[in-house]
């Protein structure tokens, strides 16, 4: 993978999800012109930019921006940042706040890629997650991105809800399926320990995510969508046949991009900075909004390499992995494969579906070049 990212992020929603660790801001129209403009004085602050092959708007909710104000925002950045013929533009969008006006504008901008936030669609999955739209609104937002010309239309789900059966999960993952989007994602839900989730589970009025029932339900995804023709290529992620997601590939595959905005991230060069996560310091001096970095040994950058490989369908090579850790791998994965957890193709080690289940795992023991621990295997 080849290429170079461009990440803006837009942090306004309605309202705060009680799963959410994302650098956010409810409410404040009062603010998004003047966040977009310190945006582009942001953009236009960058130096030496490689073109871009994706530009990636992300939230928050862009879509809380008014349309003709996002359609500005993306003109703008595309006059200020250099990008490639072809590219891939990507916008993301809660249902509640999506209208074929809306798409339109942004599909005039050049957007050809919109990643739906749907979570669910069981209406009581959707309320204990706290989101404000319903199932109908999530099924009207990928017709209305179709009516707009997109053609890369994409559905974001969360398994493991509150209360949620694996009959709501099978609903939620066949009624996506009807949508017919060209791209699927689902991801476990994770309590961070900041959010109004994790502050339940300190307290004792909510049970973490039971670990059995998210290992079944991913597996019915597995399933589910390998049965509908979707090629599963990241850990949690699924695509139609050659629309993967490009800039999310460029993260697995530890790529360079630049983020914009509050609590962006970046990574050039083996080095890696961050925005800070208050408006008012960005807003004062977007150009000067960075708020740490750090610069990663080669070890590390190796390490990093086999743990973004790892997620990746395709595999990682043993070879190459060993060349760069500095390590004979050839062992710990000769056991993974004898648990059960991956299988050797040549020097290729490819996850099984319960290697998924278990990936953090096998990728410390692959970084610790140690026999695979009892308890694991029999996990």
């Amino acid at each position: 993978m080849s290429g170079f990212g461009v990440y803006v992020h837009v942090p306004f929603c309605s309202s705060l999800c009680p799963y959410c660790d994302f650098a956010v801001v409810v409410g404040r129209a009062d603010m998004h012109e003047r966040y977009c403009d310190a945006l582009i004085d942001e953009a236009r602050a960058q130096r030496d930019i490689p073109e871009a092959t994706s530009l990636f708007i992300g939230g928050g909710t862009p879509t809380a921006l008014a349309p003709a104000l996002l359609r500005d925002l993306i003109e703008q950045l595309r006059a200020v940042l250099p990008l490639a013929d072809g590219a891939e533009v990507t916008v993301e969008a809660n249902p509640e706040s999506v209208t074929a006006a809306g798409l339109r504008e942004a599909a005039t901008a050049g957007v050809n890629r919109v990643s739906i936030g749907a979570q669910s669609f069981a209406p009581h999955v959707l309320r204990a997650l706290g989101r404000t739209h319903s199932v109908e609104q999530a099924a009207n937002a990928v017709t209305a991105a179709r009516s707009a010309g997109i053609g890369n239309v994409s559905l974001d789900l969360i398994y493991g809800s509150p209360g949620e059966t694996m009959e709501e999960w099978t609903t939620s993952l066949r009624r996506a399926l009807e949508e017919g989007p060209d791209h699927i994602s689902a991801y476990a839900l994770t309590i961070e320990a900041a959010t109004p989730f994790g502050k339940a589970v300190a307290r004792g009025a909510m049970d973490e995510p039971d670990q059995d029932d998210l290992a079944a339900k991913y597996e019915l995804a597995c399933e589910i969508l390998a049965d509908a023709g979707y090629r599963h290529y990241e850990i949690s992620n699924w695509a139609r046949p050659s629309v993967e997601s490009r800039h999310n590939l460029l993260y697995w595959t530890q790529g360079e991009y630049v983020g914009l905005g509050i609590g962006a991230h970046s990574h050039r060069d083996g080095r890696r900075w961050w925005n800070t996560r208050a408006l008012g310091r960005y807003l004062a001096d977007p150009t000067d909004a960075r708020d740490g970095e750090e610069r990663l040994t080669e070890i590390q950058r190796a390490e990093e390499w086999v743990s973004l490989r790892m997620r990746l369908m395709d595999g990682v090579d043993m070879g190459e992995a060993g060349e760069r850790l500095g390590r004979d791998l050839r062992g710990v994965a000769a056991d993974c494969e004898a648990a059960g957890l991956a299988v050797l193709d040549g020097d290729m080690l490819l996850l099984t579906t319960r290697g998924m289940l278990l990936e953090n795992e096998v990728t410390l023991r692959l970084l610790a070049s140690s026999p695979l621990a009892l308890d694991m295997v029999e996990c």
